[in-house]
């Protein structure tokens, strides 16, 4: 017989085959009625050809179907191999979708099947719980060698009664253990053949109690507990070596149907009846044994930090693309720190809580390492399970920052040449129409940059943006990471009051550059990924500094994978005078009083700020190692009652900034070598070298004051008096999205020293501080 003829042959088989099982019909009587036709058909060519078909041509088929089984078998065995080498591979080959760590290794999110397996020691389960499992399961399951020949023909019998196209399995414990752990929920005659072939190799390798064990601690239980740990905490509240008879039989009845016969929510009927059958085959009475109490279903919560998981993974789906995470199984360790964003979940929570009677419904929070970009914590709303606005992540949200932009306008003026302790004159301005105002509306005449910036009085701030130039002041606030300012958008000059939309994100990091004396680093959220094999796919490694930054091409996005993007974008000079003002407590005691919430007992740089109508509260800070930003308000963007950023958001600040850095030492900002210190005259503020009461302050080496006080007599200058005229009207910014208005509103400063504002906060002080006498 020729190979042609061969060929002919075996295709015609595989295509008959194919077409037979395709069209094969639902009901019993039907499938007997096509099968005898069909069967007919199929043998009919091949018997009238045998006939006249020779010994070896009759070889030649035969070899040809064996070959077809043989090289079926190779291939399955091919494919799976690998995972068969260690029960570890084993019970996670379908362990697909994403898992998130935080940074000490602890999953707190799982998405699609994904599950962090926990292997419970079959030494340690009740030995009734595994003689059960056997009962009802598989009998046999000590004498057999994966599969049982019996089970088989009974399946195959019971398919061709059933009405649907494939109803039975007669599945050893063996070919469960690898329809769950290798194999795709797909019913076929080809997978059921893999099945057994699998099934097989496993009982070769591997002893019966270790099958039990990968068994028992893979299968789905229901109520989204896998393994038998899973199942006997989500159902009983205990370990299963602590089961009794009746719970370890629900335990042993439950695996044939998980889900439908659930007993949160499941037909318990038939889950009782089928615990009954498991007593039964042990020798027990279910009705002499107490009936089984469950616990109380815990809603399944990925409490820890929801919307940073939902961010990370979102980003992960488009790097990847989501089938490819899935299949593959993505294991994330995070920088997120568990300690961290508990502290942050539990002060947003309890602030939020007390600000109610204030109109205040929402908050946000993020805290990074500003030198490494990694994000130490996320809170983008006050409650990730509120029906209408949990899942909006606030930190992302664009928001007029009020005053806590103004440290950006003034970083660039110290770039340009200005020190802390210029003077300039708070007084009425009128600048083409527009008349900025302090918050109290009052003028305090010739006074430092310093104390201008400290004290988050508005017409400086003004004024200094006039000087820098409103163009130069968005392009230098985009270096520094906030690039959602548009430079083709004419802000005016109420950008320096907050007139220009942020987010809390990109804003904290600007922060973060001041931290690090100028040095811009890219956001940073994940440390490793492994596939669900151990496999490394992804390994965060820093990179080297970058003067340049030819590293990215977008440096400023939200780069959470990649090595860290670093580039020196300010002046280390200018950045150490503005942390030197906004860690002056001296300073600001003018309107924020001698103690209050932006002090922590150690070094540290912080900022608050309010917009218009109480819309937005901000306080963000930080010291040499840690930047946070909190931010206070409303998703629907209603204004909050008289809520100031130093009220509302500056006490959760505060609270997490003292408990993340409980433990950690104080440390200095470095003083860098730019900058000299010099004595001035306390009487005129100016450079002094014959006067004996001096103060110290901080200079840039480039721009030393030459002018000596000893040349100068002082004036004394007049407080002017505040002009009659009123604030123009702001333009009503709309209160159905979450978002606010792109319409620029100059947003109030800080309260001014006729406020009694704050009080003096402690560790175990509550969150919450008084509510202003005038607010």
């Amino acid at each position: 017989m020729t190979s042609d003829k061969i060929n002919y042959f075996v295709e015609t088989l595989k295509e008959e085959l194919l077409s037979f099982l395709k069209e094969l019909p639902e009901t019993a009587p039907e499938k007997t009625k096509i099968l005898y036709h069909r069967t007919r058909i199929f043998f009919k060519p091949f018997v009238h050809k045998a006939r006249n078909m020779s010994l070896p041509m009759i070889i030649g088929v035969s070899a040809a179907g064996v070959i077809i089984l043989i090289s079926f078998a190779v291939f399955t065995y091919a494919v799976f191999v690998s995972d068969l080498a260690t029960p570890e591979k084993l019970m996670n080959r379908n362990n697909t979708g994403i898992i998130l760590l935080d940074r000490g290794g602890k999953p707190f999110y799982h998405a699609e099947n994904a599950r962090d397996v926990v292997v419970y020691p079959i030494s340690q389960i009740p030995d009734y719980l595994i003689k059960g499992v056997v009962a009802i399961e598989d009998e046999d399951f000590y004498n057999h060698s994966g599969f049982s020949i019996q089970g088989i023909a009974r399946a195959i019998i019971a398919n061709f009664r059933a009405s649907s196209a494939y109803s039975q399995g007669a599945s050893t414990i063996t070919q469960q253990l690898v329809k769950n752990a290798l194999l795709t929920p797909e019913k076929s005659y080809k997978r059921k053949l893999q099945e057994v072939l699998l099934s097989f190799e496993i009982e070769r390798r591997y002893g019966k109690d270790q099958i039990l064990e990968m068994y028992l601690n893979s299968i789905y239980y229901g109520s989204g507990a896998y393994g038998i740990q899973e199942a006997s905490q989500t159902y009983f509240g205990k370990d299963p070596s602590q089961v009794s008879i009746e719970e370890a039989a629900i335990l042993a009845a439950l695996p044939q149907a998980p889900s439908a016969m659930t007993p949160f929510g499941g037909d318990t009927d038939r889950l009782y009846a089928r615990q009954k059958i498991v007593l039964e085959r042990l020798g027990f009475d279910q009705t002499k044994l107490p009936k089984v109490t469950f616990v109380e279903l815990q809603e399944e919560k990925s409490d820890l930090a929801p919307h940073f998981a939902v961010w990370v993974r979102d980003y992960l789906y488009a790097k990847y693309g989501e089938d490819e995470v899935n299949r593959l199984g993505f294991r994330v360790t995070t920088t997120i720190d568990a300690k961290y964003q508990k502290i942050a979940n539990t002060l947003v929570a309890q602030h939020i809580k007390n600000l109610g009677r204030r109109d205040a419904t929402n908050a946000g929070l993020i805290s990074m390492n500003p030198h490494t970009g990694e994000i130490l914590a996320m809170v983008g709303s006050y409650d990730w399970y509120d029906e209408t606005y949990g899942k909006y992540n606030v930190v992302f949200a664009e928001r007029q920052p009020g005053s806590t932009f103004k440290p950006i306008v003034y970083t660039l003026a110290f770039v340009n040449g200005k020190n802390p302790e210029d003077m300039i004159v708070d007084e009425p301005v009128n600048f083409s129409g527009y008349q900025p105002k302090n918050n109290d509306g009052t003028f305090r005449g010739e006074m430092t940059l310093r104390r201008a910036l400290a004290n988050s009085l508005n017409i400086p701030a003004v004024k200094i943006l006039s000087s820098v130039g409103v163009k130069e002041a968005i392009q230098f606030a985009r270096q520094m990471g906030i690039v959602t300012l548009d430079p083709k958008r004419d802000y005016g000059l109420s950008l320096v009051l907050g007139g220009g939309e942020v987010t809390l994100f990109e804003l904290t990091r600007a922060y973060g550059v001041l931290a690090t004396g100028g040095e811009f680093v890219s956001s940073h959220a994940i440390l490793k990924i492994e596939d669900k094999y151990g496999n490394e796919i992804y390994q965060f490694i820093p990179q080297t500094h970058s003067e340049k930054g030819e590293e990215k091409k977008e440096p400023y996005e939200n780069l959470l994978i990649g090595g860290t993007f670093t580039k020196q974008v300010v002046d280390t000079a200018a950045t150490f005078l503005t942390t030197s003002i906004l860690s002056d407590t001296e300073a600001r005691k003018e309107v924020f009083g001698e103690s209050n919430w932006l002090t922590l007992g150690r070094p540290v740089a912080a900022k608050t700020g309010t917009t218009n109508d109480y819309r937005d509260a901000w306080t963000i800070g930080y010291t040499p190692d840690l930047v946070t930003g909190v931010w206070v308000g409303n998703n629907d963007n209603s204004p909050m009652l008289g809520l100031y950023g130093s009220q509302a958001a500056a006490p959760i600040w505060h609270g997490f900034m003292l408990q993340a850095l409980a433990s950690a030492p104080s440390k200095e900002f470095v003083i860098p070598d730019e900058i000299v210190k010099v004595k001035l005259c306390k009487d005129t503020q100016k450079y002094c070298s014959l006067c004996t009461d001096t103060i110290e302050r901080y200079y840039s080496k480039h721009y030393i004051p030459s002018e000596d006080c000893s040349d100068v007599t002082p004036t004394p200058t007049e407080t002017p008096t505040p002009e009659p005229t009123s604030t123009p009207k702001p333009t009503a910014v709309p209160t159905s999205t979450p978002i606010l208005s792109n319409t620029p509103i100059p947003p109030t400063a800080e309260p001014t020293p006729t406020l009694t504002l704050i009080a003096t906060p402690t560790p175990t002080a509550t969150i919450l501080p008084p509510t202003p006498t005038n607010p």
